[in-house]
């Protein structure tokens, strides 16, 4: 017989939704600021154009971001999902030039596999193999890279051999909008729906909150955290294949650095670093807030060195913020178990 997760008792469960809310909220609070301070600074800014392109610019760095929480729900964190998104990119990339014929359905299974197969890999390493997430996937970040490199042969995979129909996707439009942002909204939707709705996210957070319980109540943690790297996987092959559509021209350096932005968004959507916290809304909103931020300082033309410093104080901000609340929460908690 199988015994369910302890569910939190009913103040401490609406405590822990009001911080939820309470961040998205202040995530979107912060971004109507930053749209009328950009607004104010530069009128280029809010025009149509402009913002359909921080919408596509977020809709790659959403999904990425969004890989990384579900790895962050479990109190560990990947710091290979630029490498898996890149050797993903061009593994595709060299089979759809070398294969004409390739087919819509290829084009997307093929990501889908190798993402999930390095995410099984990471997964495995630290669930089982009891390596530090950060450990492990640091050597793996390199390991991925580097198979890259080698595959590759310092070849770049040019945008006329890739079919033409899989360029012009990512810059088609529905309505009016974006496909590659609705894109990456119904996915954010699906994400956050399968986490809330079916067991086995519930459990992802379960593993997150605390572990040693977890286990204690029945939970296979290690097949949790497996399943939760691989579905990082799965949606850093997605966010490899859109961001190879998008550029055309496949490097092995593609995606380079993405690990640290979509950590990044993840924690300055609300995502606590601590473990079973967060949605992926939020995470999805942080990479809004990050293509917001970049856009706005091209648009004033601050030079490169200043918009990383600026992304840096974000994150540093955002962890204080999540440490914060947090531990406003834990006392709460504490003053409610004396009362």
């Amino acid at each position: 017989m199988t015994t369910q997760a302890p569910a939190p008792t009913g103040s401490s469960r609406s405590l822990m939704q009001f911080a939820l809310r309470l961040r998205e909220a202040g995530v979107l609070v912060f971004l109507i600021v930053l749209g009328l301070t950009f607004t104010l600074l530069s009128p280029q800014f809010l025009t149509v154009q402009n913002l359909t392109v921080v919408a596509s610019s977020a809709s790659i760095l959403a999904i990425a971001a969004c890989a990384q929480a579900i790895v962050l729900f479990t109190k560990n964190l990947d710091v290979s999902v630029g490498s898996i998104m890149g050797m993903v990119a061009y593994l595709t990339a060299d089979y759809a030039a070398n294969h004409p014929g390739i087919t819509p359905v290829e084009l997307v299974v093929i990501p889908l596999v190798i993402g999930g197969g390095l995410g099984c890999i990471n997964g495995l390493l630290v669930a089982l193999g009891k390596v530090p997430a950060l450990i492990a996937t640091l050597g793996t970040m390199s390991l991925y890279r580097g198979a890259t490199y080698i595959y590759a042969h310092g070849q770049e995979v040019t945008s006329s051999r890739l079919p033409h129909w899989m360029l012009s996707s990512v810059d088609a439009r529905l309505a009016g909008f974006p496909v590659i942002v609705l894109v990456a909204a119904v996915i954010v939707a699906l994400v956050g729906w399968w986490l809330s709705a079916f067991p086995l996210g519930r459990r992802i957070y379960a593993v997150g909150s605390n572990q040693v319980a977890a286990w204690f109540f029945g939970l296979r943690t290690e097949r949790v955290i497996v399943f939760a790297y691989v579905a990082c996987g799965f949606l850093c092959g997605v966010a490899g294949l859109l961001y190879a559509a998008r550029v055309g021209t496949v490097t092995v350096v593609l995606a380079t650095g993405w690990e640290m932005s979509s950590l990044a968004a993840a924690v300055i959507g609300g995502v606590s670093v601590s473990g079973g916290s967060g949605t992926v809304v939020g995470a999805a909103l942080g990479a809004v807030v990050l293509a917001t931020i970049d856009n706005g300082l091209v648009l004033m033309g601050v030079p490169e060195f200043w918009r990383m410093f600026i992304q840096g104080c974000a994150i540093v901000a955002a962890v204080a913020v999540d440490a914060m609340i947090a531990t406003g929460i834990r006392r709460s908690l504490g003053r409610q178990r004396r009362g």
